[in-house]
């Protein structure tokens, strides 16, 4: 069997497609729930390697497209925009591509080196998940992968954020038997922490309308965040309405697009916003 190094598998993700690509040791998973960790389904795991994909700017930045649809109602023209725009286009066409990219590492890792590998759904549905009877059916969790795997640190938005996308990235990862070198945990702070917003606060929760994030209690703010600092209300979350009269979550994904740690694409090249 071939020997396969970390920078060979991340060769391999970047030339698939992923933007960003790191790997964490399955020690980092330590309290993970129960049936949820890298050991629960690879019992003789070693390494998580992570691979992410960015979201266009633009695709999240759909807020203000229905305006421009002048043969539907607004109402219509927000659900168009909701679905053609940041579902199809931000969530369920990149969580194919992570999934495909996931399946083809794996295979890639068993046939080649000989080692079990595990690739994980990006998500329990395609796009926003699938609850159940109020419970999240995903068997692996990829953004908690991700701050392991050293490639960012929760937002208080419970987005994971880079330093190269900010919030603006979407994860697969693949459990593995093979031991590689695991990459270092984020070391700086992304998020801004309560400097975000000014004197009403952080601008994900202002902005927040459905109320769905609260703050944890005790959350050491000199600390990076690997794991979430708030508490996501996922049914509150993902209950869109049509309505904009309601100031309800009409936008999805309004805590990623206001989350001031973003970079543009400017001239081919990555600068600052």
């Amino acid at each position: 069997m071939t020997k396969i190094t970390s920078d060979v598998v991340k060769r391999w993700a970047k030339d698939m497609g992923a933007d960003i690509v790191g790997i964490a040791s399955v020690d980092r998973f330590e309290g993970a729930p129960q049936g949820h960790g890298p050991r629960d389904l690879v019992p003789e795991a070693q390494s998580v390697v992570v691979a992410g994909i960015r979201i266009p700017d633009l695709i999240v930045d759909y807020d203000r497209y229905h305006l421009k649809f002048q043969e539907m109602p607004q109402h219509i023209a927000v659900g168009a925009a909701v679905h053609n725009l940041y579902l199809l286009m931000g969530h369920y066409t990149i969580d194919i591509m992570l999934n495909s990219l996931a399946i083809r590492i794996a295979n890639k890792l068993e046939v080649e080196g000989g080692y079990k590998s595990f690739p994980t759904p990006n998500t329990s549905d395609a796009g926003l998940g699938c609850p159940v009877e109020g419970f999240q059916t995903s068997y692996f969790s990829q953004r908690h992968a991700a701050t392991r795997a050293g490639l960012g640190e929760f937002g208080f938005n419970n987005i994971v954020l880079t330093p190269e996308f900010g919030p603006r990235a979407r994860f697969v990862s693949i459990i593995t038997e093979a031991e590689f070198e695991p990459d270092p945990l984020i070391a700086k702070k992304i998020c801004l922490r309560e400097k975000c917003g000014g004197r009403d606060g952080p601008i994900c929760l202002q902005r927040c309308t459905p109320h769905a994030i609260q703050l944890r209690d005790g959350v050491n703010n000199d600390a990076t965040f690997i794991d979430t600092p708030s508490k996501t209300n996922m049914s509150l979350c993902v209950e869109r309405v049509d309505d904009i009269s309601t100031h309800r979550c009409v936008y999805v994904g309004t805590c990623m697009r206001v989350c001031p740690i973003k970079l543009k694409l400017k001239k081919g090249r990555m600068a600052d916003q």
